[in-house]
């Protein structure tokens, strides 16, 4: 039987391999070689002047076209000579709605990774998003939170919505309580010089959102009780860039009385960013908005790290409050995050049993080939009908 044929199309060069790339590139290059062996896949990106206009992820194709007012004409060229039965666009409503209205046979599905691209603030006036949102076959999201957020924004909308949350591959992972991993987490602490030092992670672009301020606000309350404490944050203000911004020279400032116990490393790509995850003795996420996922999450608990998280948009769905980590209310928040951090440092048991929880729940229900397996799933079978789906719609 073959394959049924089902381009991908991301609006990013899709550099590989994806480690200074977006959320997009990493989830399109861990699923598609993985779902490549039910499904004949292509991926189309936009071209950046650098890489080549064809490569490959695996075995599968990725073409990278001209951009502009080019790109839409010259994606329509390849999939009219390629004719595939489904079309995965992602992050992008207006080039779902306009292929779908030149492509009326194909099934065209719009995968949103956050609720930025529905934001009528940040691109179309919310009476425009809505019939793109109702012109497209499907739409799938990486959060029950972000499902939520679409029906709330869009009453009425009766588009099928499925949720497919990312993944990791544990195998990119030095669980933190193994001999291993605790071998090459000592060999870190000793390269910096960090002996004997307890180790509090922040991962992520530094932007008000993600409320690194929070954190730095609670670390001196963190420091009395447990003096051997610093505070490691590693990443810029985007993908791939380290370029100072307002908001971390604030930062900074804000960091300039810990003197040595606060350190800000540049963005490390992945996958070198996963050792400092091992290094570690917890995660913080302290997002001061909605995320709609947060994969940095996922990343620390396929470590076997704690994490404490603000209790926010989809992480909910993946941190079980007092089992893999603490969760914390956005009110009280910097009370809250001292507490949990303090907590945690002071009892390595807890750190262990929680960390080894949190890989446990990452095993079964976060890696990639899950991800891969719902995708497959719902561009095979035409029967897999969410929840929000119209009566009519569920007529076989």
């Amino acid at each position: 039987m073959e394959r049924e044929k089902t381009a991908v199309i991301t609006t990013g060069s899709f550099v590989m391999p994806s480690g200074k790339s977006s959320t997009v590139e990493r989830v399109i290059e861990n699923v598609a070689p993985l779902a490549a062996e039910h499904v004949k896949i292509r991926i189309f990106g936009l071209a950046d002047g650098h890489l080549p206009s064809q490569g490959w992820i695996g075995n599968v194709p990725i073409y990278r076209l001209p951009g502009g007012r080019l790109y839409l004409e010259s994606i329509l060229r390849h999939l009219r000579k390629w004719r595939p039965g489904t079309v995965d666009v992602h992050n992008r409503p207006l080039l779902a709605f306009q292929l779908k209205s030149r492509l009326p046979l194909a099934r065209v599905l719009l995968t949103l990774h956050s609720a930025a691209f529905i934001s009528p603030s940040c691109h179309h006036p919310k009476a425009r998003i809505q019939p793109m949102l109702e012109s497209v076959d499907g739409i799938i999201v990486g959060s029950e939170y972000l499902k939520a957020e679409l029906l709330s924004r869009f009453p009425g909308l009766f588009t099928p919505i499925w949720v497919i949350p990312p993944g990791v591959s544990l195998e990119d992972f030095v669980p933190r309580w193994t001999p291993n991993g605790e071998a090459l987490r000592m060999a870190r602490l000793a390269e910096f010089g960090w002996e004997n030092r307890k180790v509090v992670l922040f991962v992520g672009r530094l932007l008000p959102a993600k409320g690194v301020h929070h954190l730095l606000t609670a670390f001196p309350a963190v420091l009395r009780r447990v003096p051997e404490a610093m505070l490691v944050i590693v990443g810029g203000n985007c993908h791939g860039a380290n370029r100072e911004t307002d908001y971390a020279g604030r930062l900074k400032a804000m960091a300039e009385p810990f003197k040595d116990r606060v350190v800000f490393l540049p963005f490390t790509p992945y996958p070198k960013v996963t050792g400092w995850y091992n290094t570690a003795d917890c995660l913080v996420v302290p997002a001061c908005e909605e995320e709609a996922f947060g994969l940095v999450n996922v990343e620390a608990m396929a470590s076997a790290v704690p994490v404490v998280a603000a209790r926010a948009g989809g992480i909910p769905e993946i941190v079980a409050d007092g089992c893999s980590g603490f969760l914390v209310p956005a009110e009280g928040m910097v009370n809250e995050l001292a507490d949990r951090i303090i907590r945690l440092l002071q009892d390595e048991a807890l750190c262990k049993s929680m960390g080894q929880a949190g890989q446990e729940l990452v095993r079964n229900r976060f890696r990639w080939q899950h991800t891969a397996d719902r995708w497959v799933d719902i561009i095979c079978s035409s029967r897999v009908i969410p929840a929000n789906a119209p009566q009519w719609k569920q007529q076989p």
